[in-house]
């Protein structure tokens, strides 16, 4: 049996400065048989650390489809991440996954997809676009909602231009500078401006503020229960369902996620 606290160290090729408090990081294991091996759905996520000092969960934010790396965003939020933050290229981190179950895509692979991702929920979405772009399909559109507070949230605002030759890219920001070129309050607003598309299966990530009123522009568009999913990726902590912090109801986020379909959970008190 395959030990699930089994880390493999795997160094850093790149950092990319995303937002005020978040790099991207681009990693690859060190054994070559073991790059090799990972794979991952989207959706799905890694636990990074360092030997002696910690380790937390975070999303695997590259396409599913690149084999030579892996991609993590990191947020500064607390000790681990901090020390994570003063790593240079060429320091390894301890990796182990990935974990849990992720976006049902070969299911949604005949509908158009809404994705819709709340500040640093938004970096799961990574993942989907990419494969998107890497792989179009006729049968599939995509329209992305990507909500912040202000400009200085935003996660890779470089890709932006290469998505929209793809994709349908709406920006919103609630509390953003004069400056800012696109529409101005709660990713709510964007279903007053925008048209959502027909046949569509809804991807979201965000905080749970967002779901709660974004489920209820989703009813009033008659999309079903059944047909929108929800990342509760900020749920995760050990990622074997040991620890018990993650559990929604019956559920373990780290273990029956973080995934779930609307319709699973919408009766869990608490879980939204």
């Amino acid at each position: 049996m395959k030990n699930p606290y089994l880390t493999y160290p795997a160094k850093i090729l790149r950092i990319q400065k995303e937002s005020s408090d978040s790099n991207l990081y681009t990693l690859k294991f060190e054994d070559p048989k073991v790059q090799k091996a990972f794979r991952f759905n989207p959706g799905q996520f890694v636990v990074a650390g360092l030997v002696g000092f910690g380790e937390g969960p975070f999303d695997i934010c590259s396409s599913s489809l690149e084999t030579g790396s892996l991609e993590i965003c990191v947020r500064q939020a607390g000790a681990v991440t901090k020390r994570i933050h003063q790593l240079k290229i060429g320091d390894r981190l301890q990796i182990r996954g990935p974990y849990g179950h992720g976006f049902p895509m070969n299911k949604l692979a005949n509908r158009n997809l809404l994705l819709i991702g709340g500040g640093c929920g938004f970096v799961t979405m990574r993942t989907v676009i990419l494969d998107y772009l890497k792989k179009p399909s006729a049968k599939q559109k995509l329209q992305v909602f990507f909500g912040v507070t202000s400009e200085r949230d935003l996660l890779f605002a470089n890709e932006f231009d290469n998505w929209r030759k793809k994709i349908d890219l709406y920006l919103i920001a609630s509390k953003p500078s004069a400056a800012w070129p696109h529409q101005v309050g709660l990713i709510t607003n964007l279903f007053d401006k925008v048209k959502i598309m027909e046949k569509v299966g809804v991807l979201a990530c965000g905080p749970p503020i967002m779901y709660r009123f974004t489920l209820e522009r989703l009813k009033k568009l008659g999309i079903p229960d059944t047909d929108i999913y929800l990342s509760f990726e900020r749920r995760m902590d050990c990622a074997v369902g040991v620890c018990q912090h993650c559990a929604i109801g019956s559920f373990y986020v780290c273990k029956d996620g973080p995934v779930f379909s609307y319709d699973k959970i919408k009766d869990i008190p608490g879980a939204i």
